[in-house]
């Protein structure tokens, strides 16, 4: 790979999208964020796509040669082989669509497709935390629970691309219900909305006031856990505990030298993290633990920016 090349990267979520120009080394040339135009369906977020990618080239005041390919993370389900979408949640109208193919033609010049949550841990293993690691699974701690894995230096996808999905292993048998359709899941406790769900409930159940009544955020309950509120804590203390058996999980079954863990709901620090390792500590084998190193990532909203960059530098290499 040539020290100048530079590639077009984004981050594509049902909230915002980021857009950079990005060179081969990691660096970022050129960054553009806008809000995610996909309430009117597929065709209006192509076209929302299409013009932001332009609008980031033209800022970018790079020649339209410099730039070799466009690597995308994107909300799966989907083919990281065929670059094709499959109906994801958030997003109406996206069912078989070959968005690697549409984009293709749109700019002529190659493109790759990957899995957002694959994408954020491709980009902590290139550029942050994950640096130096030949094993490496990245778990992502936001809206919802995904994952992505590193092995021997190379993203694992699975055979049919569903790889590293830790949010949808079921954690408690019979448990809460999951918007997967599953019940117990990971992703149904451990997540922002999952954790907030949880919190609404118990304090609707225990407390006929107002202030149970009040619509409760994310944001919220950070905060109450920094105040240390008494009523919450032992909500985070188990999450702490469920997250930990998954962790202790995957340090069996993989393995890893590191397991970091990226997002937002990693801001309620300490009073998650401790009890995560208790457990880890209690489950995992001991031949599993002492190679294990288990970080907080450390490149915030440039993780996926930075995978989605390195995943087509990765295919310009092949």
């Amino acid at each position: 790979m040539e020290h100048n090349t530079y590639v077009m990267a984004a981050d594509v979520g049902g909230t915002n999208t980021r857009i950079a120009v990005v060179s081969s080394q990691g660096e970022i040339h050129t960054l553009i964020k806008r809000d995610t135009h996909c309430k009117g369906g597929k065709d209006e977020m192509l076209s929302f796509l299409i013009s932001l990618f332009k609008e980031t080239i033209k800022k970018s005041q790079l020649p339209r040669e410099k730039i070799s390919g466009l690597g995308i993370g994107f909300p799966g389900p989907l083919d990281a082989q065929t670059g094709v979408i499959f109906n994801p949640p958030n997003l109406p109208g996206w069912n078989n669509i070959p968005l690697r193919n549409i984009l293709e033609n749109e700019f002529g010049s190659p493109v790759v497709i990957e899995n957002d949550a694959n994408a954020a841990a491709l980009g902590e293993w290139w550029k942050g935390v994950g640096v130096g690691t030949k094993s490496f699974v990245c778990i992502t701690l936001g809206t919802g629970v995904g994952g992505g894995i590193i092995l021997g230096g190379k993203l694992w996808h699975g055979a049919s691309s569903m790889a590293g999905e830790i949010g949808h292993t079921t954690i408690v048998p019979n448990g809460i219900p999951c918007t997967c359709g599953n019940r117990g899941c990971l992703e149904a406790y451990a997540s922002a909305r999952g954790i907030t769900d949880r919190t609404r409930r118990i304090l609707s159940e225990t407390e006929k006031n107002r202030e149970a009544e009040t619509p409760l955020t994310f944001k919220d309950i950070s905060h109450m856990v920094s105040q240390g509120d008494d009523r919450i804590l032992p909500i985070i203390q188990e999450t702490g505990v469920i997250l930990g058996i998954a962790v202790a999980n995957l340090a069996n079954l993989l393995n890893p030298e590191m397991i970091a863990l990226f997002g937002g709901v990693t801001s309620l620090g300490e009073r998650l993290l401790s009890p995560m390792k208790e457990e880890v500590e209690k489950r995992a084998f001991q031949k599993a633990r002492e190679p294990l190193r288990i970080e907080v990532a450390k490149l915030g909203d440039n993780g996926g920016l930075l995978g989605a960059a390195k995943s087509i530098l990765v295919h310009l290499d092949a």
